[in-house]
C-alpha cells in the first residue's frame, strides 16, 4: 500500500514539474465562479496546464443548484443583481434564460391580521432609505453604522409601523450579510447595477452560468477541456514557498509544485485559515484587509408543500411586542430573523424561507425537527387566517457558516474597513522579480462589485488575464 501511495504521489507532483518552457502551470484554489472564470479563461488563452483543486464533493462554491420539487432551487446564489455592466447578464442575454422578478407580496402581522398596503409600501421604504450607500442615509450624518442610523430612524416612525426595525434589521441583513446591523459601515464603496436587480434563472438554478462558461451550454460540442482538469474533495491545506516554485499541500498529504497558484476561496476562510495556509505568512497589509473585511452569512430553508395555498410571491413577517416577547418562553426567538417565505420560480409548490442576521449562528445548530416546528408555527400564526393552510412535507437547508470551505455567504464593509481593502486582498504576492506567484480572486476581491457573483467571476477573469499578459510580455 505505502508504494501505491508513493507512486501516486510521485505522479501528483510530476504533472506540475513537467510544464514545459511556454506552458507555465496553473494551480487554481476552488471551483466556484471565480475559479471557474479564470480557468476558462486561462483555456482559452491555450493555457492548458493547470489543475483546479476543490475541497467539496461539486462545483461551484457558493454557487449550489440543487433539484428540488419541480425544478432546481438554490441554496446559495440565487438572482442576478442588475443588468447594465453586469457581466452574468451579458453572458447569457441573448439565451433568453434570465427572467424578470416579481414583487407581488403581501406583509402579515403576528397577531393574525394582514398590514395595509400602503403601510407596507412604507415599511419597505424605510427600509431602503437605510441602505448603506457612498453618502449616509438623511438624519445619519455623523453615524458610524446602518444600525446606528437605524436606531434613529425607528425613533419618529409611524405607530402604524410597529415592529419595523426588527423587520428592517432582516431585510438589510439579508442583502449584506452581517449578524449585527452595527458592524455594517454606513457608507459603501457598492456599485448597483442598474435594471432588474432580482432576475431569476426561472427553474433552471444559478449553476447555469457554471455550463455556459464552460462552455457546456447552450450546445456542448464546443465545451472546454475542464472536466478532466478538476479534482474534488481536495482540500488545500498549506500554500509555500511562495517566492519562488510555488508548493500546495491538501488535507490528503498530497504536494504539488506549480509555478502559479490562484486562490478563491472567501475570505471568511482566509480569516479563519490565513495564518497556517501561508507559508512564508502574508504581508502584514493584506493581513489587515483579511481581517477588516465583513463576512457574515445569511440561511435559506426550502420548503416543499402537497400543494399551493398561497395566491402571492412574497409572504413577509412583522411581530407585535407581545408575541415577539412569547417567543423568549417557546425558545423560538430565532423566527425573528424570517425576513420571508418566497415563491420558487418554476417551481409552485414550494416555498423560500430567507433569514439573516444574528440568529443565523444559532440555526445553523438546529436539528431539522426544530427547524420544521418553527416553520409550522410560522405557518399557523401569521397565515392559518388567511389561506387554508397546510404544513411542508419537504425541507432542505443551507449551512454555509458552519462549512469549513465556506464560513459565511458572502463579503461586506464593516465599521472597520477603510478605503481599497477589496483591492489589497486582491494584490497578488510576488517574488523578488515582481513576477505574481499566488494570485486572489472571489467576491471580495472585487473593488465595487463584491458580495456577487459577476464581481466574483470579473475576479476570476482579472486574475486568468494578469498571467496571460505576463508570458504575452516576456514571449
Amino acid at each position: 500500500m505505502w508504494l501505491v501511495r508513493a507512486l501516486a504521489l510521485f505522479i501528483v507532483i510530476e504533472w506540475a514539474e513537467s510544464a514545459s518552457d511556454d506552458q507555465p502551470s496553473i494551480i487554481i484554489v476552488g471551483s466556484g465562479p471565480a475559479g471557474i472564470a479564470a480557468a476558462t479563461k486561462l483555456l482559452q488563452n491555450n493555457f492548458n496546464n493547470i489543475k483546479i483543486l476543490e475541497a467539496e464533493n461539486r462545483i461551484g462554491g457558493r454557487i449550489n443548484s440543487v433539484k428540488f420539487g419541480d425544478a432546481f432551487v438554490d441554496l446559495g446564489a440565487e438572482f442576478c443583481h442588475g443588468e447594465e455592466n453586469n457581466i452574468v447578464f451579458s453572458m447569457v442575454e441573448n439565451l433568453k434564460i434570465l427572467q424578470h422578478s416579481k414583487n407581488d407580496g403581501r406583509v402579515f402581522i403576528s397577531n393574525g391580521t394582514q398590514m395595509k398596503d400602503d403601510d407596507a409600501e412604507k415599511l419597505i421604504g424605510f427600509a431602503d432609505s437605510l441602505f448603506a450607500d457612498e453618502t449616509p442615509a438623511e438624519g445619519c450624518e455623523n453615524s458610524i453604522s446602518v444600525g446606528e442610523c437605524l436606531d434613529i430612524r425607528v425613533k419618529n416612525i409611524s405607530e402604524n409601523l410597529a415592529g419595523a426595525k426588527d423587520w428592517a434589521t432582516t431585510y438589510l441583513c439579508a442583502y449584506d450579510s452581517p449578524f449585527d446591523l452595527h458592524d455594517l459601515k454606513i457608507t459603501s464603496a457598492y456599485q448597483m447595477n442598474k435594471g432588474d436587480l432580482r432576475m431569476h434563472w426561472n427553474g433552471r438554478g444559478y449553476k447555469t452560468i457554471l455550463d455556459v462558461m464552460m462552455q457546456k451550454y447552450p450546445n456542448n460540442y464546443a465545451q472546454l477541456p475542464i472536466d478532466s482538469k478538476i479534482l474534488l474533495n481536495t482540500s488545500v491545506t498549506a500554500i509555500s514557498n511562495w517566492t519562488s516554485s510555488v508548493t500546495v499541500t491538501t488535507a490528503k498529504g498530497t504536494t504539488f509544485k506549480a509555478d502559479h497558484v490562484i486562490f478563491t476561496p472567501s475570505v471568511g476562510v482566509l480569516k479563519a485559515t490565513h495564518g497556517e495556509m501561508f507559508h512564508p505568512a502574508l504581508p502584514q497589509k493584506k493581513v489587515l484587509a483579511i481581517e477588516q473585511t465583513g463576512f457574515g452569512a445569511i440561511l435559506k430553508v426550502i420548503l416543499r408543500f402537497p400543494s399551493r395555498w398561497w395566491n402571492v410571491d412574497f409572504l413577509s413577517f412583522v411581530w407585535t411586542p407581545q408575541d415577539k416577547e412569547a417567543l423568549v418562553q417557546k425558545n423560538l426567538t430565532w423566527l425573528i430573523c424570517l425576513g420571508s417565505l418566497a415563491q420558487a420560480e418554476n417551481n409552485p409548490k414550494v416555498l423560500i424561507a430567507w433569514y439573516a442576521g444574528k440568529c443565523i449562528p444559532q440555526m445553523e445548530r438546529l436539528s431539522e425537527e426544530a427547524i420544521r416546528d418553527g416553520h409550522r408555527y410560522i405557518i399557523t400564526k401569521f397565515l392559518a387566517s388567511h389561506f387554508d393552510v397546510s404544513m411542508p412535507v419537504e425541507m432542505i437547508k443551507s449551512s454555509w457558516l458552519s462549512n469549513p470551505n465556506f464560513r459565511g455567504t458572502y463579503s461586506y464593509e464593516s465599521t472597520e474597513s477603510g478605503k481599497g481593502l477589496p483591492r489589497q486582498l486582491g494584490a497578488p504576492l510576488v517574488d523578488e522579480n515582481g513576477k505574481p506567484k499566488v494570485l486572489f480572486a472571489g467576491e471580495a476581491t472585487h473593488p465595487y462589485y463584491f458580495s456577487t457573483v459577476h464581481g466574483a467571476i470579473e475576479s476570476g477573469y482579472r486574475e486568468a488575464e494578469r498571467l496571460i499578459q505576463l508570458y504575452q510580455t516576456n514571449v
